[in-house]
């Protein structure tokens, strides 16, 4: 089961490194993505790659994505939660 995010950040990121992320989707809930590692960096674009993820989050995550593919306005309703607590949307 593989999938992962294109994210851009003001904190640097390397190849190699592991993080954890926090979604929280539009209607409040939240799904863990205990430990993602982050494949490529440039500039401050980035992208990570799930390692860890339960699987009903990989489907509730599934499911979200389509319906932005759907309805792609919802995108900017998308917040990330990053380890040291800062929220960003996306």
């Amino acid at each position: 089961m593989e999938s992962g995010w294109r994210l851009s950040g003001d904190l640097p990121m390397r190849p190699g490194e592991t993080l954890s992320l926090t979604v929280t989707l539009p209607n409040k809930q939240r799904i863990e993505v205990p430990e993602a590692v982050v494949r490529w960096s440039r500039g401050q674009e980035f992208a990570v790659e799930n390692v860890l993820i339960e699987q009903h989050n990989h489907v509730r995550l599934q499911h979200y994505v389509n319906r932005l593919v759907r309805e792609p306005e919802r995108m900017s309703q998308l917040v990330l939660t990053a380890p040291n607590g800062n929220r960003r949307p996306f």
